[in-house]
């Protein structure tokens, strides 16, 4: 397991794909790639393994609201057509996603989650448990 933060405060200083460029550049035998996380984060990584011909799979489950396709709050293109990540995924071929118009849509509440978070004082259980 190789673990970045972006501060060095934990891990390694640096974004994900530093250390995933190093293993792809040293191990040519690598023939698939799985990124879970932000989107910003998984559109780096598919990226990268696009230049190195690399089969990335990447699981929006992360974009769901209601779970049935009913809301289109999940709504992605991929591959030039709508899916919907909790009916058609949540897991997809990355170089597929069309990223861009997906982040666009994810700020699209920015408003309102600053809002809920001001609201609620929302603290990590993790940080709180003294874990992180």
């Amino acid at each position: 397991m190789y673990i970045t933060t972006d501060d060095g405060s934990y891990g390694r200083k640096g974004l994900v794909i530093d250390p995933l460029k190093e293993l792809l550049a040293k191990h040519k035998d690598i023939k698939e790639v799985v990124a879970i996380g932000p989107l910003i984060m998984m559109k780096a990584t598919a990226d990268t393994t696009r230049s190195f011909g690399v089969k990335t799979i990447v699981s929006l489950n992360t974009i769901m609201v209601d779970g049935m396709g009913m809301c289109g709050g999940c709504r992605v293109t991929v591959a030039g057509k709508d899916q919907f990540a909790c009916v058609d995924g949540p897991d997809f071929d990355a170089h597929q996603v069309d990223f861009n118009e997906l982040m666009k849509r994810q700020r699209r509440f920015v408003k309102e989650e600053k809002s809920s978070l001001e609201k609620y004082h929302h603290e990590c259980e993790l940080k709180k448990a003294g874990k992180i």
